[in-house]
């Protein structure tokens, strides 16, 4: 699904809520029918460590695969479980591509197993690369999602 469709689809927004593990108080009410602004003021307010928990479990990552994707060092990662400290903006905009790719690819192929599989496999259409370590940049994150689309409508990859 192309980014505009996709985020339009309240779907997909449902999903990356309960990857991120989302609560109304997390989010301000002036903000929760406004697509993805949802995300934008939960993502500079700070995610807390106890989020990230639910989506590394939710993809099945390891410490070392999530510091890497959230561009910290392991050490760095861990004093933040320790202390449970918030995400910086630019880990929390990371952790929420994380969750968007992984809502989008749950609709797509229909089971959060088959898009956890999926994420985690070499990918013709990525020239096979591995889509989790493609999602590390927003340049990648894009052409995931084109990749999603074409399987979305069937289109030969």
């Amino acid at each position: 699904m192309s980014t505009a469709l996709a985020f339009e689809n309240e779907e997909i927004k449902k999903k990356i809520i309960g990857t991120l593990g989302l609560k109304d108080s997390d989010m301000k009410a002036r903000e929760k029918d406004k697509g993805m602004l949802t995300f934008d003021a939960v993502i500079r307010k700070g995610i807390p460590y106890a989020k990230v928990r639910l989506v590394k479990a939710a993809l099945n990552l390891t410490d070392n695969e999530l510091a890497d994707y959230l561009g910290i060092s392991l050490r760095t990662l861990q004093r933040k479980r320790d202390t449970r400290e918030k995400l910086s903006i630019q880990e929390g905009d990371r952790l929420f591509r994380i969750a968007r790719i992984f809502a989008l690819a749950v609709s797509v192929l229909e089971s959060e197993e088959m898009a956890r599989k999926w994420l985690h496999r070499e990918q013709r259409g990525l020239g096979g690369r591995v889509p989790i370590q493609v999602i590390q940049t927003e340049a990648g994150a894009q052409e995931v999602e084109g990749l999603l689309e074409k399987i979305e409508f069937g289109v030969l990859i």
